[in-house]
């Protein structure tokens, strides 16, 4: 049964990259739900943090529109 993982934002304090995650389970597939490394700058080990709401609104936007538009 997959656990509800909360969203999170992923950072690079290099580049300034962020990427916002919605995931449907546990489970994170390696370049869709998670990244090692940076996929601008290719700098090691992004940060990741909890996503804000506002984060979280616009990523289901984003997601909605992309389905939609």
């Amino acid at each position: 049964m997959p656990i509800d993982t909360p969203p999170f934002t992923l950072f690079c304090q290099h580049c300034s990259w962020k990427k916002t995650f919605l995931p449907r389970s546990d489970v994170l597939v390696l370049n869709h739900d998670w990244f090692t490394h940076c996929p601008t700058c290719n700098t090691p080990l992004p940060h990741r943090r909890a996503a804000t709401p506002k984060e979280v609104l616009k990523t289901r936007l984003e997601q909605f529109l992309a389905l939609h538009g």
